[in-house]
């Protein structure tokens, strides 16, 4: 079997690009809200069954809704979920038939190798002696194969059944059945109480008696009862996200032994010899991304973070924690005043270019008043009026910021961390919302018991265990939250930083976990990221709305946790199911790419991308390899001259900038103190290498305001 045609045959006939997996399951499945189509590997089956599968499933893809499914609980009470698999089967297949009549032959054939093989139990029992919902799954599926009686009243039901057309018919018929039935079982339990003595079902001799009239006992004595093959089974979610639930206990006298059978058997025909498991090797692992759950557990509000600092800071003391650090606090009091400096220039900066932008894009109107100035030319030019100028008006505009925390930064975080701080003092100035992230693990900084979270993956979910996304400041705060939540930015960056020219030192190991540094994780962080910067929106109604990501390296790989059951050999590539749509990448940066692609897509924001570099070195270390341009020494001498590199529409990204970050010279401090200054020359050359290096470290900033002032 050409498992790489079927993946084909299902994506044509879904007209989706579905996932398609084949694995050690007991049964093809449709996951109805991640769109993954699990296919078996069965033996001996042929062309005709794996056709007949990928038709059904992709039936359920085109046409089950899954929040009918997943609401369906509500709607139907105590009917048995068995009732919807059978009576949803019925519709779906007639759908997909009709869609493509191609396929009938296939189904009619499938079917004919299924019942052969007694896959549904039919082989040991007269299915005329079962029970009503058995009898119209084996009539639906065998369409005249396996001979199937009604009585009257029962026929006018089950025509019903056979034209369903949408998912509220499925829904009321599978009532009307229920109650059908339950109406026949009281009926035959009355006139068993009104039946002379002596010829109840009471007398010893009969209590053995096989009970065929539902078929709720086999013909065979060898054959398990219904009791002993429920234990532990599906429900016949087969075909849904729910397969694999434990078996839900169906009410007397609606069982459907006919689904339990299918599922009892359905694992013998299972074929994983080795030469089949190579055959499923190569398949993209699929993940469904984060749920909501983990994902609240990712992120750490400013409260929250402020709450567990409290609680570290009472644990190690005040006096060598970065939190109440003495030196550390007049330290602040001084640079925050240069801080505020430079966000008054910027905001200045800002302004102008803002005005630029208006006047540059200005329209110019005819008043229909005439200028008396031009009065002398109206023999020979008509434009004697009058004109106005219409400014244009720049759109409102928002910046998400998430700052890159992990372990590589450690030399460049205090100036990293200054300039987000301006930024959002900036911002704070001009009134522009702003929310501020950093983000990374914290898988060398777990500390048992203080409050950091457990994130543990579901089946096929992608594990984001060790992430934290931490709340830094935001435009919310009043000036004395937003002052604090400053300082704590300040004395987290002068802790993980190795400046060895320090007045004084903090050591980042009395940090709470929270603030500690790690790993890259900005898939996960953008995959979270599209639900805080989708609110954000909404909540100021920005019209445009900068997302930005700064960081010094690659994004890791991603994890997956496994469905075990499955058995399936996966190749490099991930699939993974973005707010309803699959993407697929191989790799931590091609599926980034991926990921950033489609985020843009989900938020309508210009996605901004700044990679933080200090020598040639770590500028290759980018998202941007400009080696496969054949660039790279023209881009360096640019690079190092300017301060910045700048690339529109890269990876994913709408803008991409390299920011040349000066380490030997701190953004705490534009006064000129030469070293050297003896001569004319010595100080000329002290003030050049000094401005040289302030107008690198600005160019974070200067990226910035140009793009929130258009």
């Amino acid at each position: 079997m050409n498992l790489s045609a079927q993946e084909y045959l299902a994506k044509l006939l879904a007209k989706e690009n579905l996932s398609v997996q084949h694995g050690n399951y007991s049964t093809a499945s449709f996951d109805v809200v991640n769109r993954v189509l699990r296919l078996p590997l069965w033996k001996d089956k042929g062309k005709d069954v794996y056709d007949l599968l990928v038709g059904h499933e992709v039936g359920h893809a085109l046409y089950t809704p899954a929040d009918g499914w997943h609401d369906s609980e509500k709607k139907i009470g105590k009917i048995p979920r068995a009732y919807l698999n059978i009576v949803e089967d019925i519709r779906i297949e007639r759908m997909i038939q009709d869609t493509y009549p191609g396929i009938v032959r296939r189904f009619k054939a499938g079917y004919k190798v299924l019942f052969d093989t007694d896959l549904f139990g039919t082989n040991e029992r007269d299915i005329n002696k079962a029970g009503l919902m058995d009898r119209l799954n084996v009539s639906s599926k065998g369409r005249g194969y396996v001979p199937v009686e009604f009585s009257d009243e029962e026929s006018p039901l089950i025509k019903e059944a056979m034209a369903v057309k949408t998912w509220d018919d499925v829904v009321d018929v599978c009532k009307k059945l229920y109650d059908f039935i339950e109406e026949n079982k009281k009926e035959e339990e009355k006139e068993e109480e009104d039946m002379p003595m002596g010829m109840s079902g009471d007398q010893p001799d009969e209590a053995e008696a096989p009970e065929d009239q539902d078929g709720e006992v086999p013909m065979s004595g060898d054959e398990p009862s219904d009791d002993e093959g429920d234990d532990g089974k599906s429900d016949g979610d087969d075909n849904m996200e729910t397969r694999g639930e434990e078996k839900e206990e169906a009410p007397e006298g609606h069982e459907t032994w006919t689904e339990d059978s299918q599922r009892e058997r359905e694992g013998d025909l299972l074929e994983m010899s080795p030469e089949r498991r190579f055959e499923s090797r190569g398949q993209p692992q699929f993940s469904s991304g984060i749920s909501d759950k983990n994902m609240e557990k990712m992120l750490y509000t400013y409260p929250v973070a402020e709450k567990l600092r409290a609680d570290r800071l009472e644990e190690s003391g005040r006096d060598h924690s970065p939190y109440t650090h003495e030196a550390c606090k007049l330290d602040w009091a001084e640079t925050k005043v240069v801080y505020k400096s430079q966000a008054n220039l910027i905001a200045k900066d800002f302004e102008r270019k803002k005005a630029a932008y208006e006047y540059s894009r200005a329209t110019t109107a005819k008043s229909g008043k005439l200028d008396p100035l031009k009065l002398h030319m109206y023999k020979t030019s008509e434009d004697i009026f009058l004109t106005s100028t219409n400014l244009a008006q720049a759109k409102s505009h928002g910046i998400v910021m998430f700052l890159d925390l992990s372990g590589s930064m450690c030399d460049i975080i205090e100036d990293v961390t200054a300039q987000a701080i301006t930024i959002a003092m900036f911002c704070r100035q001009v009134n522009i919302p702003f929310e501020a992230y950093n983000f990374t693990s914290t898988a060398y900084w777990r500390q048992e018991g203080t409050g950091i979270r457990s994130i543990k993956p579901g089946a096929q979910e992608i594990d984001a265990e060790n992430c934290k996304v931490v709340e830094m400041f935001s435009s919310k705060m009043n000036k004395k939250t937003f002052d604090e939540a400053a300082y704590i930015a300040f004395a987290i960056g002068k802790s993980h930083t190795y400046n060895r020219n320090a007045k004084y030192h903090m050591y980042a190991s009395s940090l709470h976990a929270i603030d500690g540094m790690g790993s890259t994780p900005l898939i996960q962080t953008a995959l979270l990221a599209s639900k805080l910067t989708k609110a954000f929106t909404n909540k100021h109604k920005i019209q445009n709305t900068n997302l930005m990501f700064l960081t010094d390296g690659y994004p890791d790989g991603i994890s997956i946790a496994n469905d075990d059951a499955a058995d399936v050999r996966h190749s490099r590539e991930m699939m993974i199911n973005f707010e309803g749509k699959l993407i697929k990448g191989q790799g931590g940066r091609k599926l980034y790419e991926e990921v950033l692609l489609r985020l843009k897509e989900l938020t309508g924001a210009t996605i901004m991308g700044f990679h933080l570099a200090y020598d040639a070195s770590t500028f290759g270390q980018g998202y941007v390899n400009v080696d496969e341009n054949k660039l790279f020494p023209d881009v360096i001498k640019a690079w190092r001259k300017e301060g910045f590199s700048a690339w529109k529409n890269v990876k994913g990204y709408d803008d991409y900038f390299i920011i040349k970050i000066n380490r030997s010279a701190r953004f705490d401090s534009d006064v000129f103190e030469p070293k050297k200054a003896d001569t004319i020359s010595d100080l000329k050359r002290e003030f050049k290498k000094f401005s040289k290096s302030k107008k690198g470290n600005k160019q974070l900033v200067a990226r910035i305001t140009d793009a929130v002032a258009a």
